[in-house]
């Protein structure tokens, strides 16, 4: 599948690419969709996709024979597989969603491929009015770190209380790491606080990669302190420590996304990202 940057570049108001998700702004290119959609089917991750970190094979894949790509509007269907099959239709336009449209596509693809009734829409927009997810770009440059104690899983005396704190937590990503690391899986660092003799907060695995330039990035880790033990400086330390391991570690710079209103986007901000733009979401029921 070949696009036209002519057409896609005035419409791709932020940099989220179908099946990879955020990415530098500096690696959108109509190449980059071309090749995302040149593995569809494959079960093949591209090189630069964070997700092969946990997986053999790639769950989600664009439908190339259905993408809708004029003058003015790109449309990219993709359908994972991870268990119960998912549309999702990312929708690349200067105006907000036709949604009688929208529904008639996705009526037409859940027939045919057989997924549950509706799915997601995805659409861009450069205001937060409505947004649902905020994409920020970090840079790495010389910077102090936080003086609180940050230790990794490994070296932390009260490793014993992690699995307490991921099933206590609520989140999957956290729930899902400690299967990985009691399976034996080595994924990178995990950073730690520790308060009152156990583990109240988190981020991890840390590592990096290319992206598809060759420039090095660190990639996405989960992120979270105890809600018990919140508003009093844990989750600063966490992820100034984090920053300062990518950059130590040849990061030039950290994609990342946080919804808008949430703890995490106010730390962010407050630790000076750039935002990129803002991602809406809407659930389609048909």
């Amino acid at each position: 599948m070949r696009f036209r940057w002519d057409w896609l570049s005035p419409v791709v108001t932020a940099p989220y690419v179908p099946a990879l998700g955020p990415v530098h702004p500096d690696v959108v290119s109509a190449d980059l969709f071309a090749a995302v959609a040149d593995v569809a089917g494959t079960g093949c991750f591209l090189p630069y996709d964070k997700d092969k970190r946990w997986a053999d094979r790639k769950e989600e894949h664009v439908l190339v024979q259905e993408i809708v790509h004029r003058q003015g509007i790109t449309v990219i269907p993709t359908l994972s597989t991870r268990g119960q099959m998912t549309l999702k239709i990312h929708y690349y336009s200067g105006h907000l969603p036709d949604l009688a449209e929208v529904a008639e596509w996705a009526h037409k693809w859940n027939s045919t491929y057989g997924t549950r009734r509706g799915g997601r829409l995805i659409w861009l927009q450069e205001t937060p009015d409505g947004a649902r997810t905020r994409l920020m770009l970090k840079t790495f440059t010389g910077h102090d770190e936080d003086p609180r104690p940050v230790l990794t899983l490994d070296e932390c005396e009260h490793a014993d209380t992690f699995k307490a704190f991921a099933m206590q937590l609520g989140v999957d990503g956290f729930a899902f790491l400690h299967w990985r690391r009691e399976a034996g899986l080595d994924d990178g660092p995990v950073l730690v606080v520790v308060e009152d003799h156990r583990i109240v907060g988190a981020i991890g695995p840390l590592s990096t990669m290319l992206d598809a330039t060759g420039r090095r990035q660190q990639p996405p880790q989960y992120f979270a302190v105890h809600p018990d033990y919140r508003h009093r400086g844990h989750g600063r330390a966490l992820w100034r420590a984090a920053m300062g391991w990518g950059r130590r570690n040849g990061a030039a710079y950290k994609v990342l996304q946080a919804a808008v209103g949430s703890a995490a986007e106010s730390l962010y901000v407050a630790e000076g990202v750039d935002t990129l733009g803002y991602v809406c979401m809407k659930e389609l029921f048909s």
